[in-house]
């Protein structure tokens, strides 16, 4: 799929983002642009000077992910190359309505995995940002930053499900949403399936880019504007 060689890519060229999309957008001055002078917590103690204020540090680093080798692999498996910071533990509820309206089937929604844990081991308020490479004592979490407008929390009951398949066969039975295999994402030149499915499966980056590929409010990866981002793969 094309997010797991989107990752290795941006992990490479994090500075160069808009070669990750083609487009215009930069992590630079970004939601997740860690540098700005807002992200206390990046500039102060338990991390040291030479790493405070960097962009990319928080989730990444250049050489010996955490201080352990396997930690990668064991940790955030292959969704999160050298990936930096510590992982969530919580136990989450998860969206369980399920789309019954037309007495239709629906997805069969499972606990958070794949590249999501990783949005998650900051989004979901329960870790510290500033517990990445060896520093395990930060205080500040998303539930207490920019007023915790981006935490989600562990209640997922009420957010757009993630980690679910999304494939030929779920459209077939809900007919509400868009084949998958056959419908054009308007991201790249792809499907949804190739564009913008993990493995097959809807995640955080179905809708997100952490880097800001497309330099779209709310990092997303296109436009929601008269809701098209949403139409992309629901029916009206």
């Amino acid at each position: 799929m094309r997010f797991k060689s989107f990752f290795i890519v941006c992990s490479t060229v994090l500075g160069l983002t808009p070669f990750c999309y083609g487009q215009t957008g930069t992590i630079v001055g970004s939601k997740h642009d860690f540098s700005l002078t807002n992200n206390t917590w990046n500039f102060s103690s338990p991390i040291t000077a030479q790493l405070q204020g960097q962009i990319c540090r928080p989730c990444h680093a250049p050489h010996n992910t955490n201080g352990l080798s396997s930690w990668t692999q064991d940790n955030a498996g292959p969704f999160g190359p050298l990936w930096d910071h510590s992982l969530s533990t919580a136990n989450y509820t998860i969206y369980s309505q399920g789309y019954n309206f037309w007495r239709e089937g629906a997805a069969t929604i499972g606990s958070p995995d794949g590249s999501s844990k990783l949005c998650l081991s900051c989004h979901d308020g329960t870790v510290a940002l500033a517990n990445f490479r060896t520093y395990t004592t930060g205080t500040t979490t998303m539930a207490n930053f920019d007023g915790g407008a981006a935490n989600l929390g562990t209640d997922l009951s009420t957010t757009h499900p993630i980690s679910f398949t999304y494939n030929q066969a779920l459209s077939t039975t809900d007919h509400k949403i868009w084949d998958p295999t056959t419908t054009p994402s308007g991201v790249h030149s792809g499907t949804i399936d190739g564009d913008m499915l993990e493995n097959g499966k809807v995640q955080c980056i179905s809708c997100h880019d952490a880097h800001n590929g497309a330099g779209v409010t709310h990092l997303l990866i296109k436009s929601n504007v008269g809701s098209a981002l949403c139409f992309t793969c629901h029916k009206l």
